[in-house]
């Protein structure tokens, strides 16, 4: 991997049409040699904090749209030390809320924020937004390899912002000449998904970023065995749920952790062989799986090398870290024979099961142990781990390509950023299960920046005591995503297959404005009270909050999901478009008809909960 990262050429991101402010580019050039060099830049100021023997070329230039790419270029004469800062102010205007990749981050405007990112975990973005949901400031690294941090405060005597960026610099890295690395900043006033937006194609423009083609069955809805069996489960058990999943419009299931070992204690342990030792004719079972009108996806551990697995001797002194929590070893990609084994094992999978997919796990485990890693050896061919993890994970995906173009690969949070997109077709949230509102929250995360990279939810699941309206809060609050659902099917009442049914079939006839369509996710700050999506001359609204403003229907086609457990939402009509509005319950049953006639202001739709309302 060439380690400069370097602006791309692409101008694609910037677009004049949209611009609120003229302004004539602005160039500035100026080299530091010794200390701290302070400078400004429209509203920004900049410092370089002194490093020995290192030398900056700093380049920057505003466009007629109002985004400003800050490059730098270190040079040295010697070697860098572990971390290059960038530091800047700028005054704090109209900001209420700082949005990260890290939902567990406080999105309100606090006194010190800061996320961390590399090519296995989050992205390095910070976005703030006032209370209508307007940029206010948007900032990006283009080197989303390495482990950054991005940091801003609030300077109590100035009401200042204090931003600042570290990039870590590791093994080769540090021995190079040089580095670069550029910056955007992002003030227009626009909404902060835009913002965002524009950030992710900013990514995809770069060659080191450029995100792997799309195909159509990595968004179609899913099955997996995860919640529904765990470990436990048989091949009998698993083309039941194909059939009967099938017949609910689901195209493919993914056999989750425990088809590899007949041991359902927990932990990873047997992990590493990759040998099926419970789905012990799994050629035929894939077969069989396919017969059904299904697709198959087997789970893999990605770095794990268990205990108990007959390799583990064989790679004992290729390992990162060792985890007894989890049983297994964490293998270590810098080294040629490594990568191979684990290449190996999936070429072999699909090419003797004719899987049409894979499931690859824990990739943050390469990257998530604290301290240095291990000095390789003389037989790595990396020094950096994360070149290591980056050679590793464009093999798979090149060699699996070659073999079948449409293979399905999907990757779990927070391993979703932008250099993960050129390996994987397919995100998902991470795991919280029969959590509706936390399923909600990281879907629209990584929505909002992974551009057509299919967004899959966390497999659906919940207690079968519940009414069906309650149990259907899990899948609404996923509906603008692609859903996986892992229930058992035969166990689960009537009325939640009724309500399964209706809504797999109302996403599926209406997936294109859902998943495809302009995205909105209201009040980052507020877990995102309302989600829309829109395309054409359709909107679909979902209301999870009882409402202080009422939804603006401003399309001639809208569906208005009602995701909450109170009855009714808020509406308010254009003055010169009026309505007829179907309402329907979660099980897809017709309760009502309602006129809403155009200048009639705002008005309560009676739509009971988990229900749905299509207006035309």
């Amino acid at each position: 991997m060439n380690i400069t990262i370097s602006k791309p050429k692409s101008k694609k991101y910037f677009k004049p049409g949209y611009a609120l402010k003229l302004l004539l580019p602005i160039f500035c050039f100026l080299v530091i040699q010794t200390g701290a060099q302070e400078y400004q830049a429209g509203a920004f100021k900049f410092t370089i904090p002194k490093q020995e023997g290192v030398s900056v070329n700093i380049n920057h230039e505003q466009s007629q749209s109002g985004i400003l790419l800050l490059t730098c270029r270190f040079t040295t004469t010697g070697s860098f030390k572990n971390e290059i800062n960038i530091k800047w102010s700028s005054p704090l205007r109209d900001i209420s809320g700082i949005w990260t990749t890290n939902a567990n981050e406080a999105r309100f405007m606090h006194a010190g924020l800061k996320v961390q990112a590399n090519l296995a975990s989050q992205a390095p973005v910070l976005a703030m937004y006032n209370d209508a949901g307007q940029n206010r400031l948007t900032i990006a690294l283009s080197d989303a390899f390495h482990k950054t941090v991005l940091s801003a405060g609030i300077n109590e005597d100035s009401s200042v912002l204090n931003c600042s960026a570290g990039i870590e610099l590791t093994g080769e890295e540090r021995n190079k000449k040089s580095y670069q690395v550029t910056l955007m900043f992002n003030d227009r006033d626009e909404r902060y998904e835009e913002a965002l937006h524009r950030v992710a194609a900013w990514w995809a423009a770069m060659p080191e970023y450029h995100p792997a083609v799309i195909p159509p069955a990595a968004k179609q809805p899913l099955y997996s065995t995860w919640y529904s069996y765990h470990q436990n489960f048989d091949e009998p058990m698993l083309l039941k749920e194909c059939v009967e999943a099938r017949k609910l419009g689901y195209t493919g299931i993914i056999v989750d952790d425990g088809w590899q070992t007949a041991n359902h204690s927990g932990g990873y342990g047997f992990t590493g062989d990759w040998k099926p030792e419970r789905l012990v004719h799994m050629a035929d079972f894939v077969k069989k799986v396919h017969s059904a009108g299904m697709k198959c996806l087997l789970w893999y551990s990605v770095p794990f090398m268990g205990y108990h697995a007959e390799a583990y001797n064989r790679f004992e002194n290729k390992i990162l870290y060792k985890s007894d929590r989890q049983s297994a070893a964490i293998l270590d990609p810098r080294y040629p024979e490594v990568r191979k084994f684990i290449v190996d094992r999936y070429v072999q999978a699909l090419r003797s099961w004719k899987l049409d997919g894979f499931k690859l796990d824990f990739i943050d485990s390469f990257t998530n142990q604290s301290g240095d890693p291990p000095v390789a050896g003389k037989e790595a061919d990396y020094q950096s781990v994360y070149a290591g993890v980056d050679a590793l994970m464009s093999e798979i995906k090149n060699t699996l390509t070659t073999i079948k173009p449409d293979i399905l690969i999907e990757f779990r949070q927070s391993y979703t950023g932008p250099a993960m997109r050129k390996y994987g077709n397919m995100f998902r949230a991470g795991d919280c299960a029969a959590a509706a509102l936390t399923n909600r929250i990281r879907i629209a995360d990584i929505r909002l920046l992974a551009g057509e990279t299919a967004v899959h939810s966390d497999m659906l699941t919940w207690n079968y005591e519940d009414g069906a309206a309650v149990a259907a809060l899990q899948f609404l609050n996923v509906i603008f995503s692609v859903p996986q659902l892992s229930v058992r099917l035969k166990d689960i009442p009537a009325s939640h297959l009724n309500m399964i049914r209706f809504y797999t079939r109302y996403w599926l006839k209406n997936k294109d404005v859902l998943v495809n369509g302009k995205f909105r996710a209201y009040g980052p700050e507020m877990n995102y009270p309302v989600l829309s999506s829109e395309k054409g001359n359709k909107l679909i609204a979902a209301v999870y909050n009882d409402q202080s403003k009422p939804l603006l229907l401003n399309k001639p086609l809208v569906d208005i999901i009602n995701g909450k457990t109170t009855n009714g939402v808020l509406v308010k009509l254009m003055t010169d478009r009026s309505y007829r509005a179907e309402i329907f319950d979660c099980e897809g049953k017709k309760i009502r008809v309602s006129r809403l006639k155009a200048g009639s202001g705002i008005w309560k739709l009676n739509i009971p909960p988990s229900g749905i309302a299509c207006l035309w």
